[in-house]
């Protein structure tokens, strides 16, 4: 049976990191909690779970969550942000999984909550990503926002059943607040892999966005929620594209 390693990034994670760590400290041989400077009780929190805690300065997500990987005792891998937590289902899949490793990868499904409330459409759910994995085989890709882990075309995939439960956004303000600062690092990403803005992607990209959520991806099955989640998706396209035409023009 591989022991497993649980890693965590953090800055000033008070409001969520028991329910994280406590989700999960039952079926991890090891809690890694990789802090940044927090000045609230997120270190003690961390502390209080038997976590061992590193302070590293922000390097940005993706190598952020690189150097947790690194740094970890184990190389089979259970990553997860601040404020999501398993379910019980996703616990006990995810023990047999390490009882019993098959793959190299393990892809689970996430469920995003806004306001408390799950939100199972507009494109939100399921919302596949890997988070288990064996750090000898798969290691984060380029990207540095929307961060994830690369796995090669030969490599094993396994999936889990039940739910990474996200508390995702708590307000509309906290979710327009930030799809304003990821839209700035989107726009930097791009501009980083030769992609041109143009005043057609601006006006257009926005429009379709709406539409493929709110109504192909049926995000109007969430009521209220729905349409505030795919308003705010166009205006994160519409900073996006309007800071690339900026920064290319």
């Amino acid at each position: 049976m591989p022991a497993l390693s649980l890693v965590v990034i953090t800055l000033n994670a008070e409001q969520h990191l028991a329910a994280c760590l406590a989700s999960a400290r039952d079926i991890v041989q090891e809690i890694l909690v990789v802090d940044s400077g927090s000045t609230d009780r997120t270190v003690s929190i961390a502390e209080s779970f038997g976590a061992r805690v590193l302070q590293q300065p922000f390097l940005g997500f993706r190598d952020q969550k690189q150097f947790a990987v690194d740094h970890a005792r184990h190389d089979h891998i259970l990553v997860m942000d601040a404020d999501e937590s398993l379910s019980p289902e996703l616990a006990a899949s995810i023990l047999t999984a390490r009882d019993q490793w098959t793959a190299d990868a393990w892809i689970v499904n996430r469920l995003n909550h806004f306001a408390g409330r799950p939100v199972r459409h507009g494109g939100w759910y399921p919302d596949r990503i890997v988070r288990l994995f064996d750090r000898r085989a798969c290691q984060y890709g380029p990207a540095t926002i929307h961060e994830s882990i690369h796995v090669a075309p030969h490599l094993r995939v396994g999936k889990l059943e039940g739910d990474l439960l996200h508390d995702a956004y708590r307000s509309r303000e906290e979710l327009f607040a930030k799809q304003r600062r990821y839209s700035r690092l989107a726009a930097a990403e791009l501009v980083r892999k030769g992609k041109t803005g143009s005043w057609i992607r601006v006006l257009a990209k926005p429009v379709y966005r709406f539409f493929k959520e709110y109504l192909l991806d049926r995000g109007f099955l969430d009521g209220r929620i729905g349409w505030t989640i795919a308003c705010s998706s166009a205006a994160y396209v519409y900073w996006r594209e309007l800071a690339l035409h900026q920064s290319t023009h």
